[in-house]
């Protein structure tokens, strides 16, 4: 198992983990049902942040085959704040058969090392409430509540 940079020839592979990942969401909250082009336009958008200095897209590797991706990314806060850069940890998935081996902990570090590499000392994510397999995942890592996303369907 290695986990590297991501490069353009796992890009395929990446979308595999995606829609895995997607659907997955999905079970928990119709609101993460993919759109039929959606494959296509993460296809782009993974292709953008591999390019970008803001961004850190990483690959677990097994055999030579994608098992797993993750996106991290520099973000700013508005001008009020005294600390204005953080690190999001935007995705962080697994195919189902390579979850629970420590390989998102590996991943993890990874993400640690490029945030610090940034001087970052705050790192935020999201995770949806009825997720509780990833809640629980994040809360091992020492991650806390500090903020609660609301929402309102208008029908």
């Amino acid at each position: 198992m290695s986990i590297i940079l991501a490069e353009e020839s796992h890009i395929p592979q990446i979308i595999e983990v995606w829609k895995e990942f997607m659907d997955y969401h999905r079970k928990l909250d119709s609101f993460f049902s993919r759109r039929d082009d959606g494959h296509l336009n993460f296809e782009k958008y993974i292709n953008e942040l591999m390019k970008s200095n803001k961004a850190q897209v990483l690959v677990a590797l097994d055999e030579g085959n994608v098992v797993g991706y993750s996106i991290a990314l520099l973000q700013y806060y508005p001008p009020v704040f005294k600390h204005r850069v953080y690190g999001l940890i935007s995705d962080l998935a697994l195919k189902e058969t390579h979850r629970r081996q420590g390989i998102g902990e590996h991943i993890l570090s990874r993400i640690y090392k490029w945030f610090k590499s940034h001087d970052l000392d705050r790192i935020e994510l999201r995770v949806s409430i009825n997720n509780p397999i990833g809640y629980s995942f994040w809360k091992k890592h020492g991650f806390e509540d500090y903020m609660h996303v609301l929402y309102l369907e208008k029908e």
